[in-house]
């Protein structure tokens, strides 16, 4: 299920707003289906100065860890050497899990890919670039469902189940009432999805042994493998 970031990046550039669906959610149609998304105000400005300030912290934190070898005073002795290295360890942890969250991106999307049938979970920056979270198959969902969570102030979650083990992921948080509307138009692009022809079985023969008193065995019964048909599977009933 490879998915090139140029096709992903067409969300904003070609997909129209179909409009907001309340509790922040906004839906994006596209040509290859819409994007469901978290409106925080604006164009993702808080996300957009969060992503700035971990940038920041970033670059900091390297420059720190830069400066304890590279200042002219540094103090290269036995006594503080490990304690050196201990501090450029982790300021450049520090330095890496900050710079790859700024580039990465802190604004989730759910993609629903009518083309491809694939839901896909992607992460967008302040540059409109897409990493890609989490691709999973109309085929392999089994459910899609809404839930209400046992946590004060965290709302209604809609959730999928897929899989063989039957994971459960969480698309969208938000109000009841627009999320399900979302379940409906999600639960009706499943079942619009064809599901593949099983193959015909062979044709079915029965052998008999010969009588003991040189009655003749029975002609044997054929079946070929046309008049058994095709056989397609059932689509699976979504709740």
């Amino acid at each position: 299920m490879a998915v090139t970031t140029a096709r992903l990046s067409e969300t904003r550039r070609s997909g129209k707003t179909s409009g907001r669906l309340g509790s922040g959610i906004v839906r994006h149609d596209t040509a290859w289906g819409y994007c469901l998304l978290n409106d925080y105000g604006g164009p993702t400005q808080i996300l957009c100065r969060f992503e700035q300030v971990a940038r920041a912290v970033s670059i900091l934190a390297f420059a720190m860890m830069a400066g304890l070898w590279l200042l002219p005073n540094a103090n290269f002795t036995a006594a503080v050497i490990g304690i050196k290295v201990a501090l450029s360890l982790s300021l450049g942890l520090i330095a890496l899990a900050f710079g790859s969250l700024a580039k990465r991106g802190l604004h989730r999307e759910v993609q629903i890919d009518t083309q491809r049938g694939q839901v896909r979970m992607v992460w967008r920056n302040r540059k409109s670039a897409v990493r890609l979270r989490t691709v999973i198959g109309f085929d392999e969902i089994g459910s899609v469902f809404l839930r209400r969570s046992l946590a004060p102030f965290n709302g209604v979650h809609l959730d999928v189940r897929y899989g063989r083990k039957g994971e459960v992921i969480t698309l969208l948080k938000g109000e009841e009432a627009r999320l399900r509307e979302i379940w409906r138009d999600l639960n009706v692009d499943l079942r619009q999805v064809s599901s593949p022809a099983v193959p015909p079985e062979r044709g079915v023969q029965s052998v008999t042994r010969p009588s003991r008193r040189g009655t003749p065995p029975p002609r044997r019964a054929h079946m070929s493998s046309s008049a058994v048909g095709s056989v397609s599977q059932v689509p699976q009933t979504l709740r």
